[in-house]
């Protein structure tokens, strides 16, 4: 029987899991021997479930048991089987140790043989790049000297070349002045003849434009000449005609003064007559005295109007 936490009830089995009631009061004990039989049923009710719950523990006991065993087997197993796997890979190791050792051997020979002549090479090379060094030393020397000796020479003939060269340089210098000077006054002769001869040229080239300037302002005044003689023409027949226009018009301007008086003496006359007691100058006002313009000479002005154009152009 498994006791429930609460201590008041207790569970049947771990099969079915039900819950015993805790055991009668002694009031229920009363009523229980008074009702034999389900006192007789419930006792075998209990004893059936400790058979089972003990055939239950000894079997779950037998199963554990059973199982250690089965895992002591199973280890004792793994551990055979990884010793030999140990065992194997171990004698597997040192045989491809053995001949990674072999082959490294064989390589580290072959590279120190190989770093050997290289080395051997390089020391042969270094060695000839040396001597290479000091006999092309030994040639720069050699050719130094050479040319030491080349330059002091080449002095020594430079400086009586140079000494040479200043005395012809000298009469040279002396032979060309003379030279110079002989072509200066030929130059100067013939620039003078030149300029001479230019200055001709120039002058009767300036006098013949100027001739031809001349003849073309004679043509072309001409010609103006001519336009504005005509212009005057013209004018002047205008003007004559205005004139004939302007003495019809002074004629006929006469005339109506002349009318125009009459008619105010005639008016004049009639007021006298109609309105004697009007003193003079008080009707002045119905027809008013008008200023007679002074006559022009207008003949005399067309006719110096022509004059005065022809003056003008002269003067122009």
């Amino acid at each position: 029987m498994i006791r429930n936490p609460d201590l008041s009830s207790f569970v049947c089995c771990a099969v079915c899991s039900k819950i015993v009631p805790p055991p009668p009061t002694p009031a229920t004990f009363e009523r229980i021997r008074e009702y034999k039989p389900y006192k007789t049923r419930y006792y075998t009710h209990r004893d059936i479930l400790e058979y089972y719950a003990n055939r239950f523990l000894t079997n779950c006991i037998q199963a554990e048991v059973e199982k250690e065993d089965a895992v002591e087997q199973a280890l004792d197993q793994a551990t055979d089987e990884h010793n030999n796997f140990l065992e194997d890979l171990k004698k597997k190791h040192e045989k491809e140790i053995k001949e990674a050792v072999i082959k490294t051997k064989t390589e580290m020979q072959k590279y120190l043989e190989n770093e050997l002549k290289r080395e051997s090479k390089a020391a042969e090379q270094r060695m000839a790049h040396k001597l290479q060094r000091v006999l092309m030393e030994c040639a720069l020397e050699k050719m130094q000297a050479v040319a030491d000796a080349r330059k002091q020479e080449r002095q020594i003939a430079s400086q009586a070349m140079a000494k040479k060269y200043t005395e012809q340089l000298l009469e040279a210098g002396i032979l060309a002045n003379e030279i110079h000077q002989k072509n200066v006054d030929k130059l100067t002769k013939e620039k003078h003849y030149e300029m001479s001869i230019a200055m001709n040229i120039t002058q009767k080239e300036n006098q013949q434009e100027a001739e031809k300037l001349l003849k073309e302002a004679e043509i072309t005044h001409q010609a103006k000449y001519g336009e504005v003689m005509t212009s005057m023409r013209q004018t002047e027949a205008q003007v004559q005609i205005l004139t004939q226009q302007l003495e019809s018009m002074t004629a006929w301007k006469d005339n109506l003064e002349t009318e125009i008086e009459e008619t105010r003496q005639s008016f004049q006359s009639y007021i006298d007559i109609t309105f004697p007691k009007l003193t003079s100058g008080q009707a002045d006002f119905i027809l008013p005295f008008r200023k007679r313009l002074e006559n022009r000479d207008t003949k005399k002005e067309a006719t110096d109007n022509p004059e005065n154009v022809q003056l003008r152009i002269n003067s122009s």
